[in-house]
């Protein structure tokens, strides 16, 4: 009696065409769900022409996802130096970004004590006016 491995199944994945979806059809007779489902916003957010400076990594881009009530989950990829037209609540909420700048002091006891004497600032939008930005165009 031969002993070896048992031959394995193969992959759907390795599949062709033809077969993928009729085995994702078995699965899920209504067929796939849509990805992006559109969305009604009541308002338009209002929107800023900013340069944008990266205060914590300059000369690397910024990269982050965004949501809110009033505004769709969208990725951003922001880098220093460039002009950028954004709404006003991403602008505000890249200016608010902060890191605590600790100290020391004697305390009470007479030990040294930790506390925050400022707040570093990690990006700046600086609003284009008409008419600046050529000044800013690379």
């Amino acid at each position: 009696m031969p002993r070896g491995r048992p031959k394995q199944k193969s992959k759907l994945n390795e599949q062709e065409a033809k077969k993928i979806e009729e085995n994702i059809l078995l699965e899920n007779p209504e067929g796939l769900p849509d990805i992006q489902p559109i969305q009604v916003f009541k308002e338009i957010p209002k929107m800023e022409t900013i340069v944008f400076r990266n205060d914590r990594d300059p000369g690397l881009p910024l990269e982050f996802h965004y949501a809110s009530k009033t505004h769709p989950l969208k990725q951003y990829k922001l880098i220093h130096g460039q002009v950028y037209t954004l709404p006003l609540e991403i602008v505000e909420h890249l200016e608010s970004c902060a890191v605590p700048i600790y100290g020391y002091r004697k305390g009470l006891d007479g030990h040294p004590e930790m506390f925050i004497t400022a707040m570093k600032y990690q990006y700046q939008c600086k609003t284009v006016r008409d008419g600046q930005q050529q000044r800013y165009a690379a």
